[in-house]
């Protein structure tokens, strides 16, 4: 046997025995002294180990053990995707002709050795995906065969070194997911083969350096969550061969520059979440090859220009939380392969334009928090693929089609803030994967359809705030899902309360104050056990306080107040860790506290009280303030309710 092959097994065996027992017993192949012969192992013709490929084997240990000397012929060591920890070695650089070098997906810690800058040969160096800190070393830009560096999603910090731009054979840089600060180094312009920079999610600041209009090859380029400022370099408009271009979540200023419009094979275009002006650019309406476009969360003004119709590939179409007036264009009916509209948070007036039928691939259309009027209108009802319709805070008028019910993959329907009439159309009990309703503050009349009981899917309901008749039906004991809140406070419901909402075992929120509810409060509410928030007052209520609302462990506010209840507060209440009690003082006596839990000396106004019975609790009300009883008008979902209410706990009786 030879003395080269004899020392490769040797260092081998010796760094298998300094791995943890597990990871050793995943090598049972590694035994004796033919390492050809070993798993994951490729020899040359003179038997020296030239391929060494350990990647996603479940190992777990450090390479302190591994002696990088004993592999003169090693071309491609791979040992990605393991748990390997500790430091990188030194003296993994006398793996002289070493070409491919990926270390990626462990949990290495320290600096990146400054001797990796020797390994002349070579041509990939993947560390990304470690707990690697420090500065990237600026030996690294003496590797001059080097194609491909990955040091992303790592903890470096300090500046981006300017010798990494004297890596002319470079193809891809990934450095995103760091703590990296400084200045995009203008020399990154001078790596005239690179297809792929990302430099982003890191600490960056200064401007975006015009050198990168220089290069030709640049397919993708990343520079999105950092620090960078002033305009956007109009010398970008030169990256022919560009297909993705990400520059959101920064402080980038000034205008779009109209020289993006030549990007022939752009794909991919996010601008957002900056502080952009001025009017949508018209040469963006020649990137035929455009699939995605999201300009949201600027301070763009002027129209939603009509020549975005002309982009028939685009797939997604942000445009929200800007300055843009007008109406929407009739053109944008022509975007068939569109799946996303976002309009909302304009100034957007006008109708909802009837062509936006035409988008039978729509899966989302938000336009909410403009000033659109008119009519919602029956085209919408061919969007078969839609599953969010978000039309809230406009100033929509008629009623709430029928036909929404035919919308079988429609998951929130949020038509709240409007000034829609009429009834709730009992086809809405068809929408079955629905998850969110919210109509509230509306004008609506007539009574709650008992069909939707139906949505068994149903995570929030919420009808406040309109002139509802009727009693609530109690089909809606049906809605198992419900959690986040049943809200249909501020309406002229009438009847009992129905028993059948003690099913509600995931319900987090009820409010059914300010409507004529009348009878007794049912012990099935008792059954209630992720109740957090219970708010019964401004009804014509009788009967007593039950005993069973003992049983809410979770409750932190009860509003009881202006109802005609009567008898004592149940001891039970006393248990409940979570509530907490507002006392002053007044005169009908109604409602005398029996135990301990509740007695004055642990109520605030406690002092006031000077010997008189405690007779009415604080007579203050929480549900008038409809900015924090509504979704979130950007996170495109309902809020969950525990989020709406105050934090601490409270009873309100009276």
């Amino acid at each position: 046997m030879a003395i080269k092959e004899r020392k490769e097994a040797e260092a081998l065996l010796k760094w298998k025995t300094s791995l943890h027992i597990k990871s050793q017993s995943l090598l049972p192949s590694w035994a004796g002294s033919t390492p050809c012969n070993w798993v994951r192992i490729n020899c040359d013709n003179s038997g020296s180990i030239t391929h060494l490929n350990l990647s996603t084997y479940g190992l777990r240990g450090t390479l302190q053990n591994l002696n990088f000397q004993s592999f003169p012929n090693l071309l491609s060591l791979d040992l990605s995707s393991n748990s390997l920890y500790g430091t990188i070695p030194s003296n993994i650089s006398h793996i002289s002709k070493l070409l491919v070098l990926d270390l990626s997906a462990n949990q290495f810690t320290g600096s990146i050795p400054a001797s990796l800058g020797n390994l002349s040969n070579l041509n990939t160096l993947y560390l990304h995906m470690n707990q690697l800190s420090g500065s990237i070393p600026q030996e690294l830009g003496k590797l001059s065969s080097l194609s491909d560096l990955a040091l992303s999603s790592n903890n470096l910090t300090s500046v981006i070194p300017a010798s990494l731009g004297n890596l002319s054979n470079l193809n891809t840089l990934y450095l995103y997911e760091n703590h990296l600060s400084g200045s995009i180094p203008q020399e990154l312009g001078m790596l005239s083969s690179l297809s792929g920079l990302a430099l982003s999610s890191n600490n960056l600041t200064g401007v975006i350096p015009a050198s990168l209009g220089n290069l030709s090859n640049l397919t993708t380029l990343y520079l999105y969550k950092n620090q960078l400022f002033d305009s956007i370099p109009q010398e970008l408009g030169m990256l022919s061969s560009l297909s993705e271009l990400q520059l959101s979540s920064n402080n980038l200023t000034g205008v779009i520059p109209a020289s993006l419009g030549n990007l022939s094979n752009l794909n991919t275009l996010y601008l957002f979440n900056n502080q952009l002006s001025g009017s949508i650019p018209q040469e963006l309406g020649m990137l035929s090859s455009l699939s995605d476009l999201a300009l949201s969360s600027n301070n763009l003004t002027g129209v939603i220009p009509a020549f975005l119709g002309n982009l028939s590939n685009l797939n997604t179409l942000y445009l929200f939380n800007n300055q843009l007036s007008g109406s929407i264009p009739q053109e944008l009916g022509m975007l068939s392969s569109l799946s996303d509209l976002a309009l909302s948070s304009n100034n957007l007036t006008g109708v909802i334009p009837a062509f936006l039928g035409n988008l039978s691939n729509l899966n989302t259309l938000y336009l909410f928090n403009n000033q659109l009027s008119g009519s919602i209108p029956q085209e919408l009802g061919m969007l078969s693929s839609l599953s969010d319709l978000e039309l809230l805070s406009n100033n929509l008028t008629g009623v709430i089609p029928a036909f929404l019910g035919n919308l079988s993959n429609l998951n929130t329907l949020y038509l709240y803030e409007n000034h829609l009439s009429g009834s709730i159309p009992q086809e809405l009990g068809m929408l079955s994967a629905l998850s969110g309703l919210a109509l509230y503050s509306n004008n609506l009349t007539g009574v709650i359809p008992a069909s939707l009981g139906n949505l068994s899917n149903l995570n929030a309901l919420y009808l406040y705030q309109n002139h509802l008749s009727g009693s609530i039906p109690q089909e809606l004991g049906m809605l198992s899902s419900l959690s986040s809140g049943l809200s249909l406070f501020s309406n002229n419901l009438t009847g009992v309360i129905p028993a059948s909402l003690g099913n509600l075992s995931n319900l987090n929120t009820l409010f059914l104050d300010k409507n004529q509810l009348s009878g007794s409060i049912p012990q099935e509410l008792g059954m209630l056990s992720s109740l957090s928030d219970l708010a019964l007052s401004s009804n014509n209520l009788t009967g007593v306080i039950l005993a069973s609302l003992g049983n809410l462990s979770n409750l932190h506010t009860l509003y009881l107040k202006k109802n005609q209840l009567s008898g004592a507060i149940p001891h039970e209440l006393g248990m409940l860790s979570f509530l907490k009690m507002n006392v002053e003082m007044g005169n009908p006596r109604k409602l005398v506290p029996e135990c301990q839990g509740l007695s004055s000396g642990n109520m605030p106004g406690k002092g006031n009280q000077e010997g008189k019975q405690p007779v009415l609790l604080q007579a203050q009300h929480f549900m008038n303030n409809s900015a924090e009883n509504k979704p979130s008008n950007y996170s495109f979902q309902l809020r969950e309710a525990s989020q709406l209410w105050p934090a601490q706990g409270k009873l309100y009786l009276g």
